[in-house]
């Protein structure tokens, strides 16, 4: 029986788990929505979405409220303008997003790391916030196995601009990557933000990039890698 169990150990196939935003890139997809509905000649209907958002928006940037649910707020108002699109309109517009924002704004440092365990033989998942077939596009970009993103409710072939489950992000972020683990050790898990903590407390080896308050808190108390900027602006782990 031990020895089954050794066995078992051995075959079992180490996990890493990256968020995106804030994380793997700079960018955001809100933007690309944003330059792709003004190419589109929609320009106006995203001005009356933001006018709307404007009270939040102030609230937010003065660190007043609720500065998670502001966020969730705001996309879910972006891929509400997006409703009727078809499913090759949307995969379209990912592929386009991620080309034009997420990957010029890449953080090559922590790609590097996703590229070394993929080399070492790891399994590479993407746990994000995002709109699932965007998170998909920005997978197949940087070579990852598979990606946890919030689901979105389509009628038909056409999206209807409503999301089919809540963000993926916090505890459910840590829940919904506990399910597809089955095994598999979750050997590592990057994160930029407060809500990521549930994700790196998973995971044998945790990193905080470039963290938020939040983050950075909980990886002093707990002794979690940091990736940030050195003294002068140039980039570094600590811990």
């Amino acid at each position: 029986m031990m020895e089954q169990e050794r066995a078992h150990s051995s075959e079992a196939i180490e996990t890493v788990a990256f968020d995106v935003e804030g994380t793997l890139t700079t960018g955001t997809v809100w933007e690309g929505v944003r330059d792709y509905l003004a190419a589109e000649g929609e320009k106006s209907r995203y001005g009356r979405f933001q006018r709307r958002m404007l009270p939040r928006y102030l609230l937010f940037r003065l660190n007043l409220g609720n500065t998670q649910g502001f966020k969730e707020k705001w996309v879910a108002g972006i891929l509400r303008l997006l409703a009727g699109r078809s499913r090759a309109e949307i995969d379209e517009l990912a592929a386009r997003i991620t080309e034009e924002q997420l990957w010029p704004q890449r953080r090559e440092e922590v790609l590097a790391e996703l590229n070394a365990h993929k080399a070492a033989g790891r399994r590479v998942l993407l746990v994000s916030g995002q709109f699932q077939p965007f998170l998909e596009a920005f997978v197949v970009r940087v070579g990852a196995d598979a990606g946890i993103g919030t689901p979105g409710m389509w009628q038909g072939d056409r999206f209807s601009g409503e999301l089919a489950a809540p963000f993926t992000v916090g505890d459910r972020k840590a829940e919904l990557l506990a399910e597809q683990l089955d095994s598999r050790l979750l050997y590592a898990a990057y994160g930029d933000s407060g809500t990521d903590g549930p994700l790196l407390a998973m995971s044998e080896r945790p990193t905080a990039v470039y963290p938020d308050e939040t983050l950075r808190r909980s990886a002093y108390k707990h002794g979690w890698r940091i990736i940030a900027p050195k003294e002068g602006g140039s980039e570094g782990a600590e811990n």
